[in-house]
């Protein structure tokens, strides 16, 4: 009986060192998130080579878009418009942006952005140099998808004002097809993606857009 406790507590005392010799053998590795986090501040970084030096531009509602509010550089002349409140809050101090928030519905669970439904207050009228649109999916044969009909009304608002459109995109949306189209990938102007997109899903959207870059 003694020998079997002796054996048993030496038994739980291996374990525990066991597993911890492994973790320790792991390398280390980015989050996901941090990962996700570089990619959209790479997307922001290019996108701004697309900002003019003055005119209008609209920053569609999006994580990448709000990225690239960051990072628009000072001293241009420009007109922002927006359907983001957290955009808005990001630019409404800047001396040097003139900010315009169109108006819709506000979909519940999504305070910080404003979706538009069939008509967008603030959108009609209005002439947009460059649109900045986030897509959920951009595929060679389905063209820009969106996750919500709503919000897919509201982009092809959008792009209908622009005389440019550049699509963000993240890699994983490049060959992906969500639920609502707004556009057709010959709409688009410029695509910017991360690196992490399929080579080939990207060479068949650079089929119809005459600049894709990834980064």
């Amino acid at each position: 009986m003694p020998g079997r406790t002796n054996a048993a507590a030496g038994k739980t005392r291996e374990a525990p060192q066991g597993r911890t010799a492994r973790t320790a053998a792991e390398p280390p590795q980015a989050a996901p998130h941090e990962d996700t986090a570089r990619a959209e501040q790479r997307i922001a970084a290019a996108a701004v080579a697309e900002v003019p030096q003055r005119g209008v531009v609209l920053l569609d509602a999006h994580p990448l878009t709000e990225h690239l509010a960051d990072a628009l550089p000072e001293g241009r002349d420009l007109t922002v418009v927006t359907n983001s409140m957290d955009i808005a809050v990001r630019l409404m101090a800047r001396e040097d942006v003139t900010l315009l928030l169109i108006g819709g519905r506000i979909r519940s669970g999504a305070t910080a952005t404003v979706q538009g439904g069939s008509s967008m207050p603030g959108l009609e009228g209005l002439h947009i140099d460059v649109a900045f649109l986030a897509a959920a999916g951009v595929d060679a044969r389905r063209g820009l998808t969106a996750d919500d009909p709503v919000e897919a009304a509201a982009k092809r608002m959008m792009m209908r004002a622009a005389d440019r459109v550049v699509v963000l995109a993240y890699g994983a949306s490049v060959g992906h097809v969500a639920l609502a189209r707004y556009g057709t990938l010959r709409d688009v102007d410029c695509l910017i993606t991360d690196s992490t997109c399929d080579p080939l899903a990207g060479d068949r959207a650079a089929v119809a857009i005459s600049r894709v870059t990834r980064v």
